[in-house]
């Protein structure tokens, strides 16, 4: 099977990641290049499953259109390849180069897009170390980006697991939920950052949100 990779968008003001195809990598259904915080290096596991079934399954239950999913924090692609087979478009974000260089590797899908961005409340640039989920709001070689400056539409369902960053990037997204009112699952590590959770939790419910369930550290969250 051929995976895919980076290119630059032609369009002068616009720069995205399109599936194109470029390396021989065979990758079976839940085969996935990985890397992992105790990995120098990518390495490919096979059967390493399609990443939290549970939480993300528990989510999709309570979608009710499938046009177009952000998955916020995409990582290596272990949502994306399942949340492909489901929506017409998944559009992707992930600013670690890194796991970026394994996503490509592992998604074949069609129907998805990944931009190399950090999302956040302005522009501006972030750090990240080589192999870490965690952005750190000091200058470095991250561009970061709001999701509303995408202005994409007709969202049906946004996964967001980005590592302490969701204050930023909810404060950046207000227009595209308010105009698209997906379901929303993120990832709330209530036994680690409690006040980060908390003002979470009050700008989804300024918009309108309420909690409806909790898998594991993920919750589902629905406009009322």
């Amino acid at each position: 099977m051929v995976a895919n990779s980076i290119v630059e968008d032609p369009a002068p003001s616009v720069w995205t990641v399109r599936t194109v195809t470029a390396r021989s990598v065979v990758t079976q259904e839940n085969n996935f290049w990985v890397l992992y915080s105790h990995h120098g290096e990518p390495k490919y596991l096979e059967d390493s499953k399609d990443g939290q079934p549970a939480q993300r399954n528990a989510a999709l239950a309570y979608v009710k259109q499938w046009r177009v999913c952000l998955d916020i924090g995409s990582n290596v692609g272990q949502w994306t390849r399942p949340l492909a087979k489901k929506f017409d478009s998944v559009i992707c974000f992930e600013p670690n180069p890194n796991f970026r260089e394994c996503f490509v590797r592992n998604i074949t899908e069609k129907n998805v897009i990944l931009w190399p961005y950090g999302l956040s409340d302005g522009e501006h640039t972030a750090s990240q170390d080589f192999n870490s989920t965690v952005l750190r709001q000091e200058d470095g070689d991250i561009e970061c980006r709001t999701l509303d400056s995408f202005g994409i539409n007709n969202v049906d369902f946004i996964k967001i697991d980005v590592d302490g960053f969701e204050v930023p990037l909810l404060e950046g997204a207000r227009e595209t939920l308010t105009r698209s009112t997906p379901v929303v699952n993120i990832e709330m590590k209530r036994d680690k950052r409690i006040d980060t959770v908390k003002q979470a939790e009050e700008i989804l419910k300024e918009l309108g949100y309420q909690f409806k369930k909790r898998t594991k550290s993920d919750e589902v969250w629905l406009k009322s």
